[in-house]
């Protein structure tokens, strides 16, 4: 097992905090069994993640939790077949298998005569509930009507968005469930995931926010341009992310006070640091500016 860092390990709790934690351990346990697991350290890790898979998804819930359980059940069998299929350390086999997870679940959700705005509803009853208790516990320490406000607009807003929240936890444990398994596995299937510094994906994506921003501006319905913000979400998220690997690689002969400094500097200009980095991601599609920099670094 290669060593584990500190960074590692709070990526994966601060996953399992804000996120399904079956979209990590479901794909971890299956690309260790496809792995024939030798050492009783791995049976120790299967037996875990299995034990605590299984433990989440008999948790009681209504349309919306059934939903993300079966989520998370595609996207690990996906991504297994992906691997098995062709390993790679590229990180668009983390997009390909949530796309094909994504499909398959409409395609459930179909046959089986759910529609999304049941499943909305489902959501937004969820989050009911979770404001209701919010409120009742702030009521106690007198908080004002303005926070109260604040924490309904933000239920509406994840409701609104779950879909795109949901393709993002799947990514993003995919990517960690890789990572982690070439820690444990002995026998690993294709190389260990790339530097985040080399983070990309494939430049047709581009064509992901055409359609999302053509679904917000001339929407055929309200559930197409419930699809369209989704896919905005996803594509920010995503494009933001490739800014940030960027930066990164650049930021590799930046002085560490400075670097230090300009991260306190970025935590009170957030918005308008994601709409820089989301830009810098979206310019890389034609500029490739880790090449350069490369080829600077080289003196070429």
């Amino acid at each position: 097992m290669a060593g584990v860092s500190w960074r590692a390990v709070l990526l994966l709790a601060g996953f399992l905090l804000v996120a399904p934690p079956v979209f990590v351990m479901g794909p971890l346990a299956g690309l260790l069994l496809v792995s024939r697991p030798a050492s009783g350290r791995e049976w120790m890790w299967v037996a875990g993640l299995i034990l605590w898979s299984g433990l989440w998804l008999q948790q009681s819930g209504g349309v919306g939790v059934q939903w993300v359980r079966a989520a998370a059940v595609l996207l690990s069998g996906a991504f297994v077949a992906l691997t098995l299929w062709r390993p790679s350390q590229h990180f668009s086999r983390a997009l390909v298998a949530t796309g094909v997870a994504g499909a398959a679940l409409a395609a459930w959700t179909a046959a089986l005569g759910i529609g999304w705005a049941s499943i909305r509803r489902a959501v937004e009853a969820d989050l009911a509930a979770y404001h209701r208790a919010v409120q009742a516990e702030l009521a106690g320490a007198s908080a004002s009507r303005e926070v109260l406000a604040q924490v309904s607009a933000l239920s509406d807003t994840v409701a609104l968005l779950y879909p795109g929240l949901m393709a993002l936890a799947a990514v993003g444990g995919l990517r960690l469930a890789w990572a982690w398994y070439h820690r444990i596995s002995e026998r690993a299937l294709g190389a260990p995931p790339a530097p985040f510094a080399a983070f990309g994906f494939s430049d047709q994506l581009v064509w992901g926010g055409v359609a999302g921003l053509a679904l917000c501006v001339l929407p055929p319905s309200e559930g197409w341009r419930t699809v369209g913000v989704n896919l905005l979400l996803v594509w920010s998220v995503l494009y933001a992310t490739r800014g940030l690997a960027i930066f990164s690689a650049g930021s590799a002969r930046v002085p560490g006070p400075v670097l230090a400094a300009l991260t306190l500097v970025a935590m009170f200009m957030l918005p308008f640091v994601l709409g820089g980095l989301t830009l810098l991601g979206l310019a890389d599609t034609w500029l490739d500016f880790r090449r350069r920099l490369a080829a600077s670094a080289t003196g070429g």
